[in-house]
């Protein structure tokens, strides 16, 4: 192959040389565009994906922030069969919703609340909540007060709602160091509870718990999507409003 190479002519050696340049070019072209192509992919999901917080928003019961599930009803009693005893078909206040405790970001949020009931004394020797879920109980004769108030600020997503968990989406932007409206009003036991119910509910805690989501305004509904799994113009939303320019630097 040497020789042969040596025999050729200069203008033929220089155009066996620049083919062999073109084809492995062309070689490394076709190695480097898949990877390309998947990082230019990974990196719109990556984009998505870092647009969701959780440390921006905060849960409110009846105006104040609480820090967990376990301060949820915490200063109420709400015992069925006990010596407080609940009335099915009463609703009693419970207003649930989300503050916004950023300094400067504005948020779209989703909530989720899960309902069940929990056996068990209130508090062990050491004050502890001893109270445990149980799962023989049927959460849908607990039912959650969602009212027109709250239909006219949130949306409530049927399709990923079941018995024991609801959730709902803020309709609109929610201003950095603003509180929503309550997604949830109130809560009670379903005069059903009283009809042909095989499992004992006497002395049975009502027990709720909740997480708040959210994603950023810019690129929202490609935040929820990637984050949740979502598509949040399904629910008749649109969360572009929110949506704000990068800033110009100065002097551009």
């Amino acid at each position: 192959m040497q020789r042969l190479f040596k025999n050729l002519s200069l203008p033929s050696r220089i155009a066996l040389i620049v083919c062999a340049a073109a084809l492995v070019g062309c070689l490394v072209m076709m190695a480097v565009t898949p990877a390309r192509s998947a990082l230019v992919y990974q990196s719109n999901e990556y984009e998505a994906e870092i647009q969701q917080t959780h440390i921006g928003v905060a849960l409110t019961e009846n105006g104040k922030e609480v820090s967990g599930d376990n301060d949820l009803l915490k200063d109420q009693v709400y015992l069925l069969g006990g010596d407080d005893t609940l009335k099915p078909g009463k609703t009693y206040p419970e207003a649930l919703a989300v503050k916004n405790i950023s300094s400067d970001m504005d948020e779209y949020v989703r909530l989720t609340v899960r309902k069940y009931w929990a056996i068990g004394e209130k508090q062990d020797a050491q004050g502890n909540d001893a109270r445990v879920k149980s799962a023989l109980r049927d959460p849908s004769f607990i039912e959650l007060e969602f009212d027109e108030n709250s239909t006219g600020s949130w949306v409530y997503s049927e399709e990923e709602s079941t018995p024991e968990r609801l959730v709902f989406y803020y309709k609109d932007v929610l201003k950095a160091g603003h509180s929503s409206e309550p997604a949830v009003t109130g809560i009670r036991v379903s005069e059903q509870i009283t009809k042909n119910v095989k499992e004992d509910y006497s002395k049975c805690w009502l027990a709720i718990s909740a997480q708040v989501d959210s994603v950023q305004v810019n690129n929202a509904a490609d935040a929820a999507k990637s984050a949740w799994g979502v598509d949040i113009a399904d629910l008749g939303l649109d969360w572009s409003a929110g949506m704000t320019d990068e800033p110009t630097p100065a002097g551009e």
